[in-house]
């Protein structure tokens, strides 16, 4: 169980906790298909159509004590964890580098793509889906959102993530489905579930990510 979240602003209206997850709705649809060029994107600037690193604390999308959780169908290879744990934006952000730097060496003109965008709220009723290009509303809130007292709501995204193997030259893909879950407090993002990879990683992968783990004095056994 996690520690409840400071909030440094007071007590949030639901306005503007509707307006917070929906900027975090806007701007995961924005930024990850350009994540391996970009790396991790916490906040974009509508106005100007600017973005910033996920380091700016000020507009951050992100919890200070988001989790990123998966526990995959088949287990790890040692001396990777049976399910996958990482807590605290410092080692979120790490291994989202990590990830980069480990598909990186193995695969060129690394993109994403969108598949499927769904909100999901405190009732079946309240979900909607949103098309990977669907248009924000006022505030970068997207039009299906309602404000609700009840203040549950998480975000599902489907991507595709699509590589040239360096060695072989064969184009690989995979299949990522995850769930991010916001805060009722601050309406950031605090849960991170990878529901699931499709097919799963090669021991290659494994291989040269424990090897980026091992430069950072992890050893892989996070």
């Amino acid at each position: 169980p996690s520690s409840p979240e400071p909030d440094s602003h007071g007590e949030l209206s639901d306005q503007e906790w509707e307006i917070r997850t929906g900027r975090a709705i806007y701007v995961l649809q924005q930024t990850l298909p350009t994540f391996f060029s970009t790396g991790l994107i916490s906040s974009v600037d509508t106005s100007a159509h600017n973005t910033k690193s996920a380091h700016d604390d000020d507009t951050s999308i992100y919890s200070p004590n988001i989790r990123l959780v998966y526990r995959p169908p088949t287990p790890f290879p040692p001396p990777f964890p049976r399910t996958l744990h990482v807590e605290g934006l410092p080692l979120y952000l790490a291994s989202s580098v990590i990830l980069r730097h480990t598909l990186n060496a193995l695969y060129t003109d690394l993109r994403v793509e969108l598949q499927r965008v769904r909100v999901h709220g405190p009732r079946s009723s309240s979900s909607s889906s949103l098309s990977a290009d669907s248009p924000p509303g006022p505030q970068g809130r997207p039009q299906q959102a309602k404000t609700r007292s009840l203040r549950e709501k998480s975000l599902f995204i489907g991507v595709v993530v699509h590589g040239i193997n360096r060695v072989s030259k064969a184009e690989g893909g995979w299949e990522v489905n995850s769930t991010y879950t916001f805060s009722p407090t601050t309406g950031l993002i605090h849960l991170h579930t990878i529901d699931s990879i499709h097919p799963a990683p090669h021991q290659a992968f494994f291989d040269a990510l424990q090897a980026a783990l091992s430069k950072i004095g992890l050893g892989g056994s996070q």
